[in-house]
């Protein structure tokens, strides 16, 4: 029978104290980013696995994180919950998936979550009480005033590689398609994508009005819809940007059905990169947001919070990577 690996023979192995290998497993505490991959490395090699009951009876807390959010419908909130598993699971923690439409803010319901030790909100600023009374990561905000910690995708930046790419693929009337009405109290990422992707367009000298917004539904048949109005209008645009992947698989479908053809009539490409774009025909040119590192720094974020209740330290706002990756949608 072996012996099973504790957190004090990491940190022997790795020549560090036992709270600072406690402290790289959690992401917590003041480690930096060397050791922290360092201690990490040795106790996926050594086989570690963190004891969670009896850490929680130390701590008095749940090791539980839940994940807040507006509906799991469609490829990107699945992909966005997969990725903050997976690091929430790698942490020695469980998480926990919960629809705002089930939670009423106010003072009669009593706080769904008083076994969760945080929140990753997205798309639920609505519900503020829930999120002021527990240590809160939000994902998608834009503004300055908003009170939490904030992870954000590169919405400005991708959406304007966005309209470069279309224009260097000779497209010169671009739409961008969506609603920057967003679900919450603050900006979001729909306002930032449609206005970086204006103000590029027009920085290239291309045309762009009223008319080169074109409204649809946050939604796969709200894009097939815009589809359908786009074609039976005589498709009076050479490239559409999408600012969604949802909305642009949509609106591929839709051209389809009318006889357009993606991307020899016109190109599109949209904003998220869920896997699903590579798979279909034509596969989707997107903007692909890095959620793997969107879930480690929310994570080291909101453990931050969890483990220095008293610390007011100021508001963070992080915004990770992006990735352009070329599908068929746009190869010309």
């Amino acid at each position: 029978m072996y012996a099973m690996v504790t957190i004090k023979d990491v940190a022997a192995k790795a020549g560090v104290s036992k709270t600072t290998a406690s402290d790289a497993l959690r992401g917590g505490g003041d480690v930096s980013a060397k050791t922290m991959l360092r201690v990490r490395a040795i106790a996926e090699q050594m086989g570690y696995k963190p004891n969670v009951s009896a850490r929680s009876l130390r701590s008095g807390r749940s090791n539980t994180i839940t994940f807040l959010t507006s509906g799991i419908q469609g490829s990107y909130f699945a992909e966005v919950a997969t990725y903050f598993a997976e690091e929430i699971n790698r942490r020695g923690m469980y998480m926990l998936i919960e629809l705002t439409k089930f939670v009423r803010d106010d003072a009669k319901q009593k706080i769904p979550f008083p076994m969760s030790d945080g929140i990753i909100a997205t798309n639920a600023l609505h519900v503020e009480r829930l999120l002021r009374e527990h240590p809160t990561v939000v994902l998608e905000n834009y503004d300055d005033e908003c009170p939490y910690d904030t992870v954000n995708a590169s919405s400005a930046a991708g959406s304007r590689a966005a309209i470069r790419h279309l224009a260097e693929r000779g497209c010169t009337r671009i739409a961008v398609v969506g609603d920057n009405s967003g679900p919450g109290v603050y900006p979001g990422s729909r306002d930032l994508r449609y206005e970086s992707a204006r103000d590029e367009c027009r920085k290239l000298g291309l045309r762009f009005d009223d008319d080169s917004f074109v409204r649809s539904q946050w939604s796969r048949q709200g894009g097939i819809e815009t589809g359908h109005a786009l074609a039976d209008a005589g498709m009076p645009f050479d490239g559409l940007y999408c600012l969604s992947d949802g909305i642009a698989l949509g609106v591929i479908r839709g051209l389809n059905e009318r006889g357009v053809r993606v991307p020899d009539d016109v190109a599109v490409m949209g904003f998220d990169g869920v896997l699903e774009g590579r798979y279909y025909s034509p596969s989707l040119t997107s903007v692909r947001t890095d959620f793997s590192t969107m879930a480690r720094v929310a994570m080291d974020l909101l453990m931050r919070r969890i483990e220095h209740p008293d610390d007011k330290a100021a508001r963070q706002c992080m915004t990770v990577g992006y990735e352009l990756v070329e599908g068929e949608s746009t190869a010309r």
